[in-house]
């Protein structure tokens, strides 16, 4: 039963970490122009704007333009632009969520691309009762969570931390479909 138990204890961390916390960062909501705003740039080799352009609006338009109710692209090949506006439901933690809506611009150059993520607001209703309140990210997630001004949210690191994954994720996306397309 001893042995039982020693093993159950090694193993809740990693049991723990396998229903999605992926923690917490020093620097979770990054600040431009008094604004939360992600941004990430990305040297690429051998590709140039316009190519760019294709293999990420490609990625825009599989991720993005199949309900006009959750999300909108608009694109720019003469400029090398994308414009992605969405919506997605956001775990916090392993009971909590809320909804994300945000604004990324994506940029295309010659061997590089920029984007950005930025005004972020969310829907909370922690109770479940569908009475959805917004609040901008600035509100909630300034200051790595320290300048929250939403009684309702509690815990406004958690919003800070799960923002910063999800753009994370967003970005990865977008150099994994580049990269696939070098092969």
């Amino acid at each position: 039963m001893k042995k039982l138990l020693f093993l159950l204890l090694i193993l809740f961390p990693v049991l723990a970490m396998a229903q999605g916390h992926k923690g917490e960062v020093a620097e979770c909501a990054p600040m431009k122009n008094g604004k939360v705003c992600y941004s990430d740039t990305v040297r690429v080799n051998d590709m140039n704007q316009d190519q760019l352009f294709d293999v990420i609006s490609q990625w825009a338009k599989k991720n993005y333009a199949k309900d006009i109710f959750l999300s909108n692209v608009t694109y720019k090949k003469a400029k090398g632009t994308i414009q992605v506006s969405s919506k997605v439901e956001m775990l916090l933690d392993d009971t909590d969520k809320t909804i994300i809506k945000y604004k990324m611009a994506i940029k295309c150059y010659d061997n590089s691309y920029s984007a950005e993520v930025s005004n972020i607001v969310y829907q909370y209703d922690p109770e479940n009762n569908k009475k959805f309140k917004t609040y901008s990210a600035e509100n909630v997630i300034a200051n790595n969570g320290k300048s929250n001004t939403v009684a309702l949210i509690k815990d406004p690191k958690l919003f800070c931390n799960a923002t910063f994954f999800f753009v994370e994720n967003l970005f990865a996306d977008i150099l994994d479909a580049v990269n696939d397309a070098e092969l």
